[in-house]
């Protein structure tokens, strides 16, 4: 069967999503307690297809932010010294300008840009509906809440809120490589289990739009 674009597109972010949530809870159920396991190439594919996701999603971000977006001052300084970037720059950065001249370039930079987009949305949407997520959905493995839940793991809300959880969920994408996941539940507990949680809450959403277009 042959996938549109943007079937295949929600089939990848569905498989990385699925994955990195098993493979998070194989690690924290086995390995505590004991020495960092040497890494084996599903392991590192896993990680590494998490974090070229999580850049995709950055990228995304980038290209969805608005200064009309931010009301406070102090938001606008945080973005500005981090991806704030002027539109008209940015266009002319990814050849948008040149439909007449070189319009095959130009249909390969928006083919990769629709990409960056979709992935911010999904991961948008993962963060929004992280907190209403049903029981039977979480499978986060040290829950304190009967039945466990993530309701009390606010979604973001200002760009600058959203950035920020971006950035915990690379930062804990890089941690995970030191293997230490017992220092991550005392220390990191929850950065740790907010980074599980998004990817769990992208792994059912992605999984579902896969089943409605028939592909799963």
């Amino acid at each position: 069967m042959t996938l549109h674009g943007d079937v295949r597109d929600f089939v990848a972010i569905a498989e990385v999503a699925d994955a990195t949530t098993k493979w998070l809870a194989m690690h924290l159920q086995t390995d505590l307690g004991r020495t960092p396991p040497r890494w084996d190439r599903v392991s590192l594919a896993i990680l590494q297809q998490a974090r070229d996701y999580l850049a995709d999603v950055r990228e995304g971000f980038v290209l969805s932010v608005r200064t009309r977006q931010i009301a406070d001052n102090q938001e606008m300084r945080y973005l500005l010294d981090r991806v704030l970037l002027d539109w008209d720059a940015l266009s002319q950065e990814l050849g948008l300008v040149l439909a007449d001249e070189e319009n095959q370039a130009l249909e390969s930079r928006l083919e990769q840009v629709r990409g960056q987009l979709l992935a911010f949305g999904m991961a948008l949407v993962a963060m929004a509906t992280l907190p209403r997520l049903p029981a039977e959905s979480v499978t986060f493995p040290f829950s304190y809440h009967q039945p466990p839940t993530y309701a009390d793991i606010p979604a973001p809300a200002a760009p600058g809120e959203i950035l920020s959880r971006i950035e915990e969920i690379e930062e804990m994408l890089w941690r995970f490589a030191s293997g230490r996941w017992s220092q991550l539940l005392r220390r990191r507990y929850g950065p740790l289990r907010r980074t599980y949680g998004f990817f769990e809450s992208s792994a059912v959403l992605a999984g579902e739009h896969v089943r409605r277009f028939g592909t799963a």
